[in-house]
């Protein structure tokens, strides 16, 4: 009986949890207008300057977010262990071989480690950066990262266009450079 209660208090405890997890994941960013589906789109008054940083890449060289500037920037927080960042590696490095000489920039944030990284990289056929959070700075609190996957689009001027919590399909990913260039 006892270990009965204990069970379903642990159930009860891992569904508050896991309701929070998933809430959190809807909050929506400041200036920006939610689609329903985890996605947000600047406003054109709302436009927020994105903060520059600076971070080590698999070569251990270091990479600024300034660097990108003049270029629309698609910027992914994501981690190898994460199963929708799986899912969405194949599109993003597609839609990124696509985009690449229309002044699109591609740029990938995880906090994974670097053995695992370079696999992964290897193994997907990633050819964009792929910067390591925590190797000059700890980045993701600072844009308030609290689910992977997420994406931001970067207008030429470094202001942020979107925003989504969540994988993208091929298609949100392509709008939402198309609305950004």
């Amino acid at each position: 009986m006892r270990i009965k209660k204990i069970s379903i208090m642990l159930i009860i405890i891992s569904i508050l949890l896991l309701s929070v997890l998933l809430a959190s994941c809807f909050i929506p960013f400041r200036g920006f207008r939610e689609d329903g589906n985890g996605a947000a789109t600047a406003t054109s008054e709302a436009l927020i300057k994105a903060e520059d940083f600076t971070l080590l890449d698999l070569n251990n060289n270091k990479v600024s977010l300034s660097d990108f500037r003049g270029k629309v920037v698609v910027l992914n927080f994501w981690a190898t262990w994460c199963p929708p960042c799986r899912v969405e590696i194949g599109d993003f490095v597609e839609v990124s071989n696509a985009y690449k000489d229309k002044g699109v920039q591609f740029i990938g944030v995880s906090d994974d480690d670097v053995s695992a990284l370079e696999k992964f990289v290897s193994d997907y056929g990633i050819d964009y950066p792929t910067l390591l959070d925590g190797s000059v700075d700890r980045i993701m609190p600072k844009w308030g990262i609290s689910a992977i996957p997420t994406t931001f689009i970067l207008n030429g001027d470094g202001e942020i266009m979107f925003k989504n919590v969540g994988m993208m399909s091929r298609d949100q990913l392509i709008n939402a450079i198309e609305q950004s260039l």
